[in-house]
């Protein structure tokens, strides 16, 4: 899982496998560990108790949810991506987007064997 974040936005690139583990084990959880000994971490699941998705920051993790019906649209179609803005209690917003990994062509050396190679735009030459 790829995780990418600017102020206020959180982007998830996964590859197949990693959504074949999602849909057949409803998580997905990377991490990062530091030389303090700490890991941050980042889980992406499903949860069939709520409706729209939703994000927690527990102090060493950041936990996205998606609701059954959301993700089993996006995993068995060819629908790209997942997007939602959370409202936060300073009046902005957190954008989730998660999407499906294509193969980023101007990376020759990038392994894009795991990547949806038939949803990416044929004649880009860029990720």
């Amino acid at each position: 899982m790829k995780i990418r974040t600017t102020h206020n936005s959180i982007r998830y690139r996964l590859r197949k496998s990693e959504i074949d583990t999602l849909k057949n084990e409803g998580i997905i959880e990377e991490s990062v560990s530091f030389p303090s000994g700490h890991d941050l971490k980042s889980l992406l699941y499903i949860s069939d108790v709520i409706t729209s998705c939703e994000a927690i920051f527990d102090g060493n993790s950041i936990k996205v949810s998606l609701p059954t019906e959301t993700a089993n649209e996006w995993i068995n179609t060819n629908q790209v991506s997942i997007e939602q803005y959370l409202d936060l209690p300073n009046g902005d917003q957190l954008h989730i987007l998660i999407e499906k990994d294509f193969p980023c062509l101007d990376r020759p050396n990038e392994d894009k064997s795991d990547t949806f190679w038939e949803l990416a735009d044929k004649s880009a030459d860029s990720c």
